[in-house]
């Protein structure tokens, strides 16, 4: 009973490890899918001239979770007569949990939302290419970051939970 209490102990720690491991591992993979995200931003600003609440109702229906709730939200706001830098803001703040995203990653986020509809849309286009080279870099550190960090928690749980047996015992 006392060996089966102590496997008990060492995969919930090494479970906590693994959980931790794929949050960190999630966020390259957010970051990859805004950057398509806008991508398909910018093609329906510059490209198709659709007004902003159907773009955003495209995002929501090409993209996955958690970027669809977060365009989702923000369409609503746009058609309940906010302003997009507003929606935008709004959108963030309520859907942050949902994202395993740093803060250095929500501030380029929240950049996209600031000439939002205030601008032509060449100067639109500026600010999202501008935004998804940024995103790319971030992108690329965060992969790096998170095959380091992923393995590190993954093995890091199951020796805690380890340690732990062998101290009590």
């Amino acid at each position: 009973m006392l060996v089966l209490g102590y496997v008990g102990l060492i995969a919930g720690c090494g479970g906590i490890g693994l959980i931790i491991a794929a949050r960190i591992k999630r966020r390259p993979q957010e970051l990859r899918e805004f950057l398509t995200a806008l991508a398909l931003l910018d093609t329906e600003i510059v490209w198709g001239a659709t007004p902003l609440p159907e773009a955003f109702a495209t995002l929501e229906e090409r993209l996955e979770k958690p970027w669809q709730g977060f365009f989702a939200e923000l369409k609503e706001r746009l058609l309940n007569g906010e302003s997009a830098a507003v929606a935008w803001k709004g959108a963030i703040r309520s859907q942050k949990g949902q994202f395993a995203l740093n803060k250095e990653d929500w501030l380029v986020v929240q950049d996209v939302g600031k000439g939002l509809g205030q601008s032509d849309r060449q100067q639109q286009h500026k600010q999202l290419e501008l935004v998804q080279r940024q995103l790319t870099l971030l992108q690329e550190q965060a992969g790096a970051w998170a095959e380091k960090q992923g393995k590190m928690w993954s093995y890091l749980g199951f020796l805690c939970g380890l340690a732990v047996v062998i101290i009590l015992v």
